[in-house]
C-alpha cells in the first residue's frame, strides 16, 4: 500500500447521539469510534500502513492494517499524492466551517421531474399535514389602519413604472418562441450586474456599486448566460465581464439541453430564450467577514439581484423565473 495521507476534507462532529466522520467532497458518513480518530489523527502526515501500525503499539498489526483499507475505501485516507493536488473545502472557506458544511451539504440534490411523482410527493408527503396560516397576526395587538392605496398607484416624486412592474410580476414558465433582442438581454444584464459606479471605501478601496445591494459592498456574484434565442447573439455560453461591459463566450453551441440539466431537469427552461446562472465568488465575502454567517449573504446577495432582474424583465414586457433547483456540479 503507498503513503496514504488524511483527506483534506474531513469533518468530525457529534450527531444524533453519535460521532460521525463526514467526508465533504462525497458527503459521505462514517461512524467515528476512538479507534478510528486515533488511525485518522496518525495520517495528518503521510505515512505507509505499516508505520501506522508500528506507531500503535498496543494494537495487532493485522488489525491496524485492516482498519487503514476501510479507512481508504471509505475515501478518509487517500494516496498522499492525490492529497497534494486537492484544496481543502475547509481551509478555502478559511476556517469557516459552518459555511463550508452548508455548501457542500446542499449540494447536488435530486429532484423529481415526472410530473406523476412529484404529484404523489406532494399528495403523501406535504398536503398530508396541515398547513401553516398564510399570514401572522398579533388580533390582540392595537390596531393601526392604513390609508387606501395600491402598489400600482404611481406617486408623482416617484420613478415612473416601478410601482406597475411591482404590479405585473409573476414566475413565468411558458414562452413564446420569439427570440429575445440584444437590446433586452443587455439590459438585464447591464441592469442587474453591471457596475453603476464606486464609492470610497477608506482603508478597504474603491468600492463598486450596482442596482441591488451587497453586503461590504463586495459583490461577490458572477453571471453566465446560456444563450440561445438572443437575436444578434450567438448561440453559446457567456461570462458577463463587469469590469469591461461586455461579454466574453466559453463555449459555443445550443445549450437548451445543458440548461434542463443544470437546473435539475425542469423541461420548461429549455423553452426560454436564454438562462442566467448566478455563482459566488465567496473569497470577496471572506476577504472581510470571516463569520460563521458569512455564507447567509451569498442568498441574501442573490436574492436581491434575482428581484431586480425579474423586475427589469416585467418592465420590458419578458416572462422572468427564478429557480434554485440546481445541480451544482454540473454547473
Amino acid at each position: 500500500m503507498p503513503h496514504l495521507a488524511l483527506n483534506p476534507d474531513l469533518l468530525i462532529y457529534w450527531g444524533e447521539g453519535r460521532l460521525l466522520v463526514r467526508d465533504l467532497s462525497s458527503g459521505r458518513e462514517v461512524l467515528a469510534s476512538p479507534e478510528v480518530v486515533t488511525l485518522l489523527d496518525l495520517f495528518r502526515q503521510a505515512r505507509t500502513a505499516q508505520a501506522a501500525a508500528r506507531a500503535l503499539p498496543g494494537y495487532k498489526e493485522r488489525s491496524v492494517r485492516k482498519g487503514i483499507e476501510e479507512l481508504a475505501r471509505h475515501g478518509l485516507l487517500l494516496p498522499a499524492r492525490e492529497v497534494l493536488k486537492r484544496a481543502s473545502r475547509i481551509a478555502a472557506f478559511r476556517g469557516n466551517v459552518a459555511s463550508a458544511h452548508y455548501h457542500a451539504a446542499s449540494r447536488d440534490l435530486r429532484y423529481l421531474t415526472d410530473p406523476a411523482q412529484a404529484d404523489a410527493f406532494i399528495r403523501e408527503r406535504i398536503v398530508v399535514e396541515r398547513r401553516p396560516p398564510h399570514f401572522k397576526r398579533y388580533p390582540k395587538a392595537p390596531r393601526v389602519t392604513l390609508p387606501h392605496a395600491s402598489v400600482t398607484d404611481v406617486p408623482t416624486d416617484g420613478p415612473p413604472g416601478l410601482e406597475s412592474a411591482l404590479s405585473a410580476r409573476r414566475t413565468v414558465r411558458s414562452f413564446v418562441s420569439e427570440p429575445v433582442s440584444i437590446a433586452d438581454f443587455t439590459t438585464l444584464l447591464r441592469g442587474t450586474w453591471g457596475r453603476t459606479g464606486w464609492l470610497a471605501g477608506g482603508v478597504l478601496g474603491r468600492m463598486a456599486t450596482k442596482t441591488s445591494p451587497s453586503a461590504g459592498a463586495l459583490h461577490p456574484v458572477e453571471c453566465y448566460a446560456l444563450a440561445w434565442n438572443v437575436r444578434g447573439l450567438r448561440p453559446g455560453l457567456y461570462h458577463y465581464d463587469v469590469g469591461g461591459d461586455e461579454l466574453r463566450r466559453l463555449g459555443a453551441g445550443n445549450l437548451r439541453a445543458e440548461a434542463v440539466r443544470v437546473a435539475s431537469g425542469q423541461r420548461w427552461v429549455g423553452k426560454a430564450a436564454f438562462l442566467c446562472v448566478m455563482t459566488a465568488v465567496f473569497t470577496r465575502t471572506l476577504w472581510k467577514y470571516r463569520l460563521e454567517n458569512a455564507y447567509r449573504s451569498l442568498w441574501l446577495d442573490a436574492g436581491h439581484l434575482a428581484q431586480t432582474f425579474c423586475l427589469l424583465a416585467t418592465s420590458r414586457g419578458l416572462g422572468p423565473f427564478t429557480t434554485a433547483a440546481m445541480q451544482d456540479s454540473q454547473i
